[in-house]
């Protein structure tokens, strides 16, 4: 007499196949082929996702799918994949590179003793956004420096400051017809300040990185900046380091700019270029470095109005 099998039994093996077809064996499942399955590229975006986000096949999987019926095995993982990468954790990591971007400037300069530059700047004074100045500039630590435009509208107008010396005057020829005279200058003065937003004691990296780690780590520390974006990028013909973002200060905090976009030197790790918006987001300042030469052993003549090929 045979033994009959007992239901429970029976119930066992039919769950057991029927658990092995919904997981997708390669043998019963029809969504899944491992031999031709596609590999879908990275989606790194982050905020809501919608058709366009993904490649044309994927977007064509979700368009066509029929309600009720489960998804391919390769978009289930890629969604899954999405949803890891979107996480909120992604803001976190970019404010911690920007920290760390802003530390290894720090460093850079820290090693700095002189420099020369091909120096430009444009502002936005008394409403009105001013030509482009190009500038030769030699710097060095604490503050020696040296201008010269090479570059209309001032070309030939040379300027030279020494803490410490001249009277802590800033001495300026003009070019052209005006450079008659040698001025001697308060550097803070109402006539060296004419077209200028900052004096030259404030030119050079130095005054540059000191702004820009003061403004986002204030910041950063009371959740008042957002961190638009932070990539590759050429600038100048330089390998860079973007950082684009915006201020949103509270409790009558207030900050340089409303937004900032700066290029980092990702061989030098200095700021080489940067440009600052205000509220209405227009440009108000815009500072660039290019031909940069660090540590070339600048002399007291390089800062002296002795020099032969000064004109002062």
């Amino acid at each position: 007499m045979n033994a009959e099998r007992s239901p429970g039994r029976r119930g066992t093996g039919l769950r057991q196949a029927q658990a092995e077809r919904h997981l997708g064996a390669p043998h019963h499942s029809p969504d899944l082929d491992l031999n031709t399955l596609e590999v879908l590229p990275v989606i790194t975006k982050s905020g809501p996702l919608s058709r366009d986000d993904f490649p044309r096949p994927f977007s064509r999987s979700l368009k066509h799918a029929t309600p009720g019926r489960p998804l391919p095995y390769g978009v289930l993982l890629a969604l899954l994949c999405t949803a890891v990468l979107i996480s909120p954790a992604s803001g976190a990591d970019q404010r911690e590179r920007l920290l760390s971007l802003v530390t290894r400037m720090e460093s850079s300069y820290a090693r700095v003793s002189d420099y020369t530059a091909v120096f430009r700047k444009q502002e936005r004074v008394e409403g009105k956004l001013l030509p482009e100045e190009t500038t030769l500039l030699k710097f060095q630590k604490p503050l020696k420096v040296y201008m010269k435009w090479i570059e209309d509208p001032s070309k030939d107008t040379e300027a030279l400051y020494v803490d410490g010396s001249n009277g802590n005057k800033l001495l300026v020829r003009r070019g052209g017809l005006l450079g008659i005279l040698t001025l001697s200058l308060d550097p803070r003065g109402s006539l060296a300040m004419i077209k200028n937003r900052h004096p030259i004691t404030e030119v050079g990296f130095g005054y540059l990185i000191d702004g820009l780690q003061r403004n986002i780590r204030r910041a950063l520390r009371h959740g008042e900046l957002e961190v638009i974006r932070l990539a590759e990028e050429t600038f100048k013909g330089r390998f860079t380091i973007v950082v684009e973002a915006k201020f949103a200060p509270r409790a009558g905090r207030t900050y340089h700019a409303s937004r900032i976009v700066c290029h980092i030197d990702t061989e030098l790790q200095l700021p080489i270029g940067a440009a600052f918006y205000d509220e209405n987001d227009l440009l108000f300042e815009h500072y660039s470095y290019s031909d940069v030469k660090l540590n070339v052993g600048l002399t007291p003549l390089d800062f002296s109005r002795e020099n032969k090929a000064y004109r002062f």
